[in-house]
């Protein structure tokens, strides 16, 4: 994506130690405050899928303040954080043939977006949204080429994502990596998405009247091993817990990071006690 002036409010992706580390600080505080995580040593919120080549972090920005973030993370060998509670349904699709990708770890900074006339505040978080969407909706659909945007939301949450053509797939259950908060599956399906969108002129204009036109994440960034060893060693519990299968996959994907020596050096720091620092949302 191209750098705007600083001034003016932009979507990057995350690429330096400090603006990944400030996403996952930002998620970390905005769940701890909702109720969708508990407390955890590190004071950040990310996951396994973060590891990954593919996965994209968002962030809005407004001049130096980050006002919001969402990661989207592409379907692979490790499935998809929904796979947890929509197995059943993801798998369903991609015997269908769709290549989904999901939207995780979205978070809007609540110090930018104070409270007070609740219009106001509303319109507020919801240019922000449509502010951080529309660059993902562009990447989903173009530059990776998929077919279909996924996302687990609160039930609460329903109406805002159905404005944004998004069709509910999936039941309301119970989401244990937020702390048992209910959610339903929902995805925005790319197919026809100009004749669907045009039902409704003002997101029409939003999303689809001038495209954007974005690199993809490998072509501009990869964990090198040292900030790989910082936030998935160093900062998180998350290779305290992981599967045979994923290491095998992470060795392949990072044939220059020695993964196992990474996961034994996790596996043997002290315990500071349960944390959220979960596998998805």
């Amino acid at each position: 994506m191209a750098r705007e002036e600083v001034a003016k409010e932009r979507v990057e992706f995350a690429r330096e130690r400090d603006h990944f580390e400030k996403a996952f600080r930002l998620i970390y505080e905005e769940y701890l405050a909702k109720g969708y995580c508990s407390a955890n040593p590190y004071q950040m919120r990310f996951s396994l899928f973060n590891a990954l080549p593919e996965t994209v972090t968002f962030c809005l920005w407004r001049k130096q303040v980050l006002a919001g973030t969402a990661s989207l993370i592409s379907d692979s060998a490790l499935g998809l954080p929904m796979d947890d509670v929509y197995k059943p349904e993801m798998d369903q699709l991609r015997k269908e043939g769709r290549k989904m990708c999901e939207v995780s770890l979205l978070a809007l900074n609540s110090e930018v977006i104070k409270k007070g006339i609740l219009p106001l505040y509303f319109a507020e978080r919801l240019k922000c949204l449509y502010q951080i969407f529309k660059p993902i909706f562009w990447y989903a659909r173009n530059t990776i080429e998929f077919t279909d945007l996924c996302i687990a939301v609160n039930p609460v949450h329903r109406q805002l994502y159905t404005s944004l053509h998004f069709e509910e797939f999936g039941e309301e259950r119970v989401y244990e990596s937020v702390n048992g908060n209910p959610s339903i599956a929902m995805r925005l399906r790319f197919d026809n998405i100009e004749e669907r969108g045009k039902i409704t002129p003002g997101l029409y204009k939003l999303f689809l009247g001038k495209p954007l036109e974005i690199q993809r994440i490998t072509d501009i960034f990869r964990w090198e091993t040292d900030e790989f060893r910082y936030f998935f060693v160093e900062h998180s519990d998350l290779l305290k817990k992981i599967t045979p299968l994923q290491i095998q996959y992470l060795e392949k994907l990072y044939p220059e990071i020695p993964i196992k020596r990474m996961v034994e050096e996790a596996q043997s720091k002290p315990k500071y006690g349960e944390t959220s620092v979960g596998k998805h949302t």
